[in-house]
């Protein structure tokens, strides 16, 4: 494949600006037209895709900003949030301008100009990811020890995330990540740990009452404040709460909050209130941390999590500026152990 396959242009042309007319410096910007006549399949389900629309941010912010606020926050989530999307570039051939943690400048190519069909995962999933997600997985936080399935099992993002989810099956309607089919589920690699099939009286007895992380998961970071505000302070902390997502089946899950204020997008809109819902929508969500550990200061003991208040969101731990929504996921400890 030449160039202008790609990127268009005048190739015919003997001066360079003639040439660089109708430049497409980003050809998967479009990738039906850029990637489908070659990935046909691919392109038209990833021009759907979370990755590319970055829909569950904007569902996100349609329900704090409402029916009527919505047009005036749109150009800044098209301006901010949006322009954080994938292209099908942005993996298999380009870096990512920035890695936060640590913080590294990237940007450009990754091997010249040769398409990489697995990404690297250090570079460019965790060029976007890596301001936690990544972090917690490969233990970059101080203190706290990497995820098990990167030390132990040596698996990338990858082993976990399947091309098909990366990629979307043309889910249009899937709103969040929660929503995707193709989402990683533990007993895929894990079937004895099954409620109802495990060998282990604990998994049989939790049944689904429990996120597996809820036990298995290692202490999050939670962001307070915004960077469009007072700017964002991040502070490790697990709280378990109440499930409100109901496409997962458990009563409990590890919460983390998340950055967000009742008024970070008023000084950008102009508007006094701009997320006129925010009290209708928790800002402690379910969490799904990366930092797996078999056993954990939960899972040695029953007595650990029962009638062990400090791991629970409870009311006296809510900011009574935040959210009233977080009040539904407020949960008392499960009684004692008999």
């Amino acid at each position: 494949m030449n160039c202008t396959a790609c990127h268009g242009g005048r190739p015919e042309a003997a001066d360079a600006s003639t040439a660089h007319k109708e430049l497409i410096g980003r050809p998967s910007e479009d990738p039906v037209r850029a990637c489908g006549s070659c990935h046909p399949a691919i392109a038209a389900t990833f021009s759907r895709s979370l990755h590319f629309t970055t829909r569950g941010l904007e569902r996100g912010l349609r329900a704090l900003s409402g029916t009527v606020r919505w047009p005036a926050v749109r150009p800044v989530y098209r301006a901010a949030c949006a322009s954080c999307h994938a292209t099908c570039g942005d993996c298999h051939v380009s870096r990512p301008p920035y890695r936060p943690q640590p913080p590294v400048i990237l940007g450009g190519l990754l091997q010249g100009h040769l398409f990489v069909r697995t990404p690297p995962m250090d570079t460019t999933c965790n060029g976007c990811h890596n301001g936690r997600v990544g972090a917690e997985f490969m233990g970059q936080y101080e203190g706290f020890p990497p995820d098990v399935h990167f030390t132990k099992a040596k698996l990338a993002c990858t082993g976990c995330h399947s091309g098909a989810q990366l990629h979307g099956q043309g889910e249009a309607a899937a709103a969040s990540r929660f929503a995707v089919s193709t989402r990683p589920a533990c007993t895929g690699c894990h079937p004895a740990a099954a409620p109802g099939k495990s060998p282990l009286r604990v998994h049989n007895a939790h049944g689904t009452k429990l996120a597996c992380q809820v036990c298995h998961g290692n202490i999050s970071r939670s962001c307070f404040n915004c960077h469009a505000g007072k700017g964002a302070t991040s502070r490790p902390i697990l709280k378990i709460g109440r499930n409100l997502r109901p496409e997962l089946p458990y009563v409990y899950v590890l919460l983390r909050h998340v950055p967000t204020t009742r008024d970070m997008l008023d000084r950008p809109t102009g508007l006094s209130g701009a997320l006129v819902n925010f009290d209708r929508v928790p800002t402690w969500k379910t969490a799904t941390p990366h930092n797996i550990q078999r056993v954990t200061p939960r899972s040695q003991t029953c007595v650990a999590c029962h009638n062990n208040p400090n791991l629970f969101l409870r009311l006296q731990d809510l900011d009574p500026n935040d959210s009233q929504a977080n009040g539904r996921v407020v949960t008392a400890p499960p009684g004692p152990t008999r």
